[in-house]
């Protein structure tokens, strides 16, 4: 992952994306709050969000955002849904961690200040898709259910499939109790390890998504892991851990530039 280093508003890139001139793609720093779910003013929330498009290559109103309710429901876009919670909460797409579209123009954005933030692109079929995992979205594989609707509704073959997973808490600084380590112990021992306090466990998100990427059948070569903890970073990204319910978010977004040709 590259730092694009605007002065107004850096943001960052993934290389494998990044080299697909059909689509944009970004990863917001914590320069700036970008979510309605912190302390910003609603106004100023606004103005950053269209600093960022400027910035990364997106306008406002083609923007759409998701309520997120750490799950792992998705939702898929269309053209009409643009400018969906792009600037107030209000008009969010209902209750959805991951958004998928073959629309251009359409930029899906998720955001995180601690959860896993994944993006999908399958040069092949035309098909995006930008998605919140969270601990519970995780352990439900929403990364490999989203994969899997790429595959039903465009005809998506996993192995084309580019995947970028950004900053997220690592296993350095995800501590929980036995209730959730042991939701993963079994499928991904190697993945939870003994706290550093009596009966905490550390546990790898990022790696756990990782694995699931590959379960879902992607090339590990096409698989980027920005392998950043937020809250070992949290003046470069939110973390909710570190800043509490003060936290802002930074998106993680994607579109199209144009239709895929095989679509026109």
């Amino acid at each position: 992952m590259k730092k694009i280093d605007r002065e107004t508003f850096p943001f960052y890139r993934f290389d494998r994306l990044a080299a697909c001139r059909e689509i944009n793609h970004f990863v917001s720093s914590g320069v700036k709050d970008i979510s309605f779910l912190g302390n910003e003013e609603p106004g100023r929330v606004v103005a950053n969000r269209r600093e960022l498009g400027e910035n990364a290559g997106f306008e406002l109103d083609r923007l759409v955002v998701g309520n997120q309710v750490h799950g792992a429901d998705i939702t898929v876009v269309t053209a009409e849904d643009a400018g969906r919670g792009a600037y107030n909460n209000e008009s969010r797409l209902p209750d959805t961690d991951a958004l998928v579209t073959d629309e251009a123009g359409v930029c899906l954005m998720v955001l995180t200040a601690d959860c896993v933030p994944v993006l999908l692109y399958d040069p092949k079929c035309g098909a995006i898709a930008a998605i919140h995992a969270g601990w519970k979205g995780t352990a439900a594989d929403i990364v490999g259910k989203t994969v899997n609707l790429l595959r039903q509704r465009y005809g998506s073959e996993p192995r084309n499939i580019l995947a970028g997973i950004g900053p997220a808490i690592g296993k350095c600084c995800f501590e929980v109790g036995e209730e959730v380590a042991s939701v993963f112990q079994g499928r991904y021992p190697e993945q939870v390890e003994a706290g550093k306090n009596p009966g905490k466990f550390q546990v790898d998100l990022g790696a756990i998504n990782y694995l699931e990427l590959l379960q879902a059948g992607l090339d590990a070569e096409n698989i980027e892991q920005a392998d950043i903890c937020t809250r070992c970073h949290p003046h470069d990204f939110f973390s909710y851990r570190y800043a509490g319910g003060a936290a802002g978010r930074f998106g993680t977004g994607i579109l199209l530039r144009e239709k895929c040709e095989s679509k026109k």
